[in-house]
């Protein structure tokens, strides 16, 4: 897990659904807005629908490879573009009857390689996507 000054609160969630700032990079969604100019971090949450697994273990498992995958890569402390940014990340609705089969279909250490390097790269590709945009 991250430190909580480093997560997103619910309203902060809430009000980066209604701003619309919305991408999508492979599996995954991004819902961004630019930091409060006095923090000097990145703020990020991440959501897994119900609808990828019924059961919250699995959920929480690949909740997990995404926070390690943010923590490793020091993406709270690390500016992109030389700001700071609210992150919220799900998956993308379109891809998740792929993604349930793959689920029900795949062992536990293949299926979190999987969610692992998926996240590494389209994170990657968000973070140019804000160059490029900005």
């Amino acid at each position: 897990m991250i430190k909580h000054k480093f997560r997103l609160r619910t309203k902060d969630v809430r009000y980066l659904t209604k701003k619309r700032q919305y991408c999508v990079k492979w599996i995954f969604g991004f819902w961004w807005i630019k930091q409060y100019p006095n923090r000097q971090f990145n703020q990020i949450s991440c959501h897994i629908w119900v609808k990828l697994s019924k059961n919250a273990t699995t959920r929480n498992q690949i909740r997990r490879i995404i926070m390690n995958c943010i923590r490793d890569n020091n993406i709270t402390i690390s500016p992109m573009n030389w700001e700071f940014y609210k992150i919220f990340v799900n998956l993308d609705k379109n891809k998740l009857p792929n993604l349930v089969k793959y689920v029900q279909e795949h062992e536990k250490t293949e299926r979190n390689n999987y969610f692992k390097k998926e996240f590494e790269f389209a994170f990657t590709s968000f973070q140019s996507f804000l160059c490029w945009k900005n």
